[in-house]
């Protein structure tokens, strides 16, 4: 039966992908996932799953997911987390119902137990006056292509804000969903049963990971995207594309953050868009490549 809906990620932890597929069984509408990367699974997939094998930045891998996924609605997401009962038939039942292809319907973002959509979900975080970003976000695959995909720039991070920002750009919209939500894996999950309303900062609980990773994990291989090209490359190349420097911006606004030094958030984007060509998609990383091949 050919799936309705494909999901994909870059290829990161498979030690969690069974958790995940487990999360996603038992819904009704039929589904692919696809993971894409150069760290493959040492088990074998489910019919549903597949791997593809790749070395090129994560943002990358993620363009070439899409480009496979066969489905008419996509969906991208974290391979560290887990998917709320009949998520994905919830999802799709709504965006159905909406009857619009210009939207991006994501998933409600639980962390240590709390929603934490409504505050996190934003292009700026605690700023409710900024848009909603989406935290695995069901689209059709035509919008998808209609937007140009991932921007070959970014090289692990924040690339689906950007999607976000350009769906609005064309007079679209991103919603949260009321009844679908994703809730991330963590290791402090494991060893922390109340957690200190710190740990429910995205930031403090990422780098309390790395910390976690370099003491207990150590020999094991680490995930730092976050940290390594997040933060210092990703996050600061998003805001290059939609927050202006220029004290005197007279060009259409979505808002003004509260923080002034934070600035305003443009509704256009201020540099050209470059996508990921065809050619060599699969085995030479396009764009700044940092580790990658």
């Amino acid at each position: 039966m050919k799936p309705v809906i494909s999901l994909f990620s870059s290829a990161v932890r498979p030690d969690l992908w069974m958790r995940l597929y487990k999360s996603l069984k038992k819904n009704d509408v039929p589904f692919e996932v696809i993971f894409v990367g150069d760290n493959p699974p040492k088990f074998k997939l489910p019919e549903n799953c597949h791997f593809i094998y790749s070395e090129t930045k994560p943002v990358q891998c993620v363009e070439i997911a899409a480009r496979y996924a066969t489905s008419e609605y996509i969906m991208p997401f974290a391979d560290d987390c887990v998917f709320s009962p009949h998520a994905l038939d919830n999802l799709l039942r709504a965006f159905k119902e909406l009857n619009d292809e210009k939207i991006i319907l994501s998933c409600r973002y639980v962390l240590f137990g709390k929603d934490i959509a409504e505050e996190s979900a934003r292009y700026w975080v605690r700023e409710p006056n900024s848009p909603i970003m989406p935290a695995a976000g069901l689209m059709t695959k035509k919008m998808w292509k209609e937007l140009g995909g991932i921007d070959r720039s970014f090289m692990s991070m924040f690339w689906d804000l950007d999607l976000a920002m350009r769906m609005y750009e064309i007079g679209g919209r991103v919603l949260l969903s009321k009844d679908a939500w994703i809730e991330e894996f963590h290791p402090w999950n494991k060893i922390i049963k109340k957690r200190p309303k710190i740990m429910q900062n995205k930031f403090i609980h990422k780098t309390a990971s790395l910390c976690y990773q370099s003491v207990f994990r150590k020999g094991k291989k680490k995930t730092r995207l976050f940290m390594e090209h997040g933060l210092t490359t990703d996050r600061q190349l998003l805001d290059s594309f939609w927050v202006p420097k220029d004290p005197g911006f007279s060009g259409p606004v979505h808002c003004l953050n509260n923080a002034p030094e934070m600035g305003i958030l443009s509704k256009k984007r201020l540099k050209p868009f470059f996508p990921f060509e065809e050619k060599h998609l699969l085995t030479i990383t396009q764009g700044p490549k940092g580790r990658w091949r």
